[in-house]
């Protein structure tokens, strides 16, 4: 809003600056004056070529013209007609004149043709445009927008990720007033790509809310108490209906949709606000509940092992290894609470060949491949496949020694293992016990065949002195 004499003070200042000039140039403009006298030299101040002071004088008179049309053609005829002005009509006809005037004391005062003018600046011309495509394109898209008079001031637009009241339209941008009160500057250029969504002044704009309602509460309830809480909201147009309706049906709510129309859409927050006030009043007296998320909780169940082996089954299978035969019934059940269950996918590794351990284990189900290490290319080779019932790993178990061998599965295996842990109280108890596993580990050995008779005594002797030694018994 401009101050009282804003307006003639922008007139009357450039008409004192141009007088000024206009009288400098009038008294100087006869013969050089000089001011100043010297037997060597004189001292002159002005010259007879005055066009440039001449050009600068009716510079400040071309602003007071123009600005004078402009006030008197807009302010005063057209106001006279109760039509607002574009902006951007006043800033186009200023610009144009402004040329015109200028071009014309160009022209008067150097003698030079306004056309030959434009000729020769030509190619600075093209300079110039080059470096102004920003600027030009704002002024073609407001003129652009004007053009279409698709909004006006006063309107709501909503523009990319702004949306408000428009101000005003210049030549470069246009101005909104956003609902949180800060300005926006949109360059027009920009208005221009992006899609525009208006809601016009003065023009019946719909606008939906969405509320969540109770399962359990009958929907033609719901729709009167709606539509009857919003119909005096403040705002919302007289002359259309306001509309209740089922939107959609969610998880743990029905979703209903009420549109109203406002002629002012830039109150469309408070209008919601007001409304959400009013139904939440209503709700309460018709004991109507708003949503709530139901949700089932169940309680976390651990996945069941894939092996399910019960302890009679464990019994039984180590009651048919033989180097556990000598132990009693008893000594076969606490091994069996002790033993571990594992499950052993297709070609997975059980054992590794120079690898520390102190177990043994049997094969409950599948089949097992016994590897030894050489210097083929595959680097090793098969010398045993052991099926359910087998034991392997012994010596590891009674003797503490490195395995010496790799055992693979070669199929979905189940193995019991038996750990030097679950072992050690039973022989403590009876010491006897590891003189008949020594003898039924001698038994079960591949190269027993190739033992001399003279030499079979003292291998076993050796055994059972590794297994007192390694259980300290």
């Amino acid at each position: 809003m401009k101050r009282p004499g804003a307006e003639s003070a922008r007139v009357a200042i450039p008409l004192i600056f141009s007088a000024s000039l206009f009288l400098l140039y009038w008294f100087v403009r006869e013969e050089p004056k000089v001011f100043f006298t010297h037997p060597e030299f004189r001292f002159v101040v002005f010259g007879k070529d005055l066009r440039g002071l001449l050009f600068v004088a009716w510079i400040p008179l071309i602003f007071a013209v123009v600005r004078f049309l402009d006030s008197v053609i807009f302010d005063v005829i057209v106001a006279r007609r109760r039509v607002s002005a574009p902006l951007l009509l006043r800033q186009m006809i200023g610009i144009i004149t402004y040329i015109l005037l200028f071009g014309w004391t160009v022209s008067a005062i150097f003698n030079t043709s306004l056309a030959a003018l434009l000729t020769t600046g030509t190619v600075l011309a093209a300079v110039v445009g080059l470096a102004l495509q920003d600027t030009l394109g704002n002024l073609f898209s407001g003129i652009a927008i004007h053009l279409e008079d698709a909004f006006d001031v006063g309107d709501v637009i909503h523009s990319g990720e702004f949306i408000g009241v428009v101000e005003g339209v210049s030549w470069r941008a246009t101005r909104l007033r956003c609902f949180n009160n800060q300005l926006v500057v949109l360059p027009n250029s920009q208005m221009a790509k992006d899609r525009i969504e208006i809601f016009p002044r003065n023009n019946l704009n719909a606008r939906v809310l969405q509320l969540a309602v109770d399962y359990h509460v009958p929907p033609a309830t719901v729709i009167e108490v709606l539509v009857d809480a919003a119909r005096h909201v403040d705002g919302i147009a007289r002359d259309m209906p306001t509309i209740a309706r089922v939107g959609g049906f969610a998880d743990s709510s029905v979703t209903y949709e009420l549109k109203y129309f406002t002629r002012d859409y830039s109150m469309r927050d408070r209008i919601d606000a007001e409304i959400r006030k009013a139904v939440w009043y209503a709700f309460h007296r018709n004991q109507i509940s708003f949503a709530t998320p139901i949700r089932a909780y169940a309680p976390y169940t651990p996945p069941k092992p894939q092996a399910q082996i019960t302890s009679e089954q464990v019994t039984q299978r180590l009651m048919d290894v033989k180097i556990f035969m000598p132990l009693s019934g008893q000594a076969h059940e606490t091994l069996a609470k002790a033993a571990k269950v594992h499950s052993y996918s297709k070609g997975e590794a059980i054992i590794r060949h120079g690898s520390a351990g102190d177990s043994m284990f049997v094969v409950h189900e599948g089949t097992v491949s016994v590897r030894i290490a050489d210097e083929s290319p595959a680097g090793w080779h098969e010398v045993a496949q052991l099926g359910a019932g087998s034991v392997f790993g012994e010596m590891a178990l009674l003797t503490g020694e490195v395995r010496a061998a790799d055992v693979a599965a070669l199929t979905d295996v189940i193995a019991l293992e038996i750990s030097k842990d679950a072992l050690w109280p039973i022989l403590h108890e009876t010491p006897e016990l590891a003189s008949a596993i020594s003898q039924k580990v001698m038994e079960r050995r591949d190269h027993l065949d190739e033992i001399r008779a003279t030499g079979a005594e003292e291998e076993e002797e050796s055994i059972l002195s590794r297994i007192k030694s390694y259980f300290g018994i």
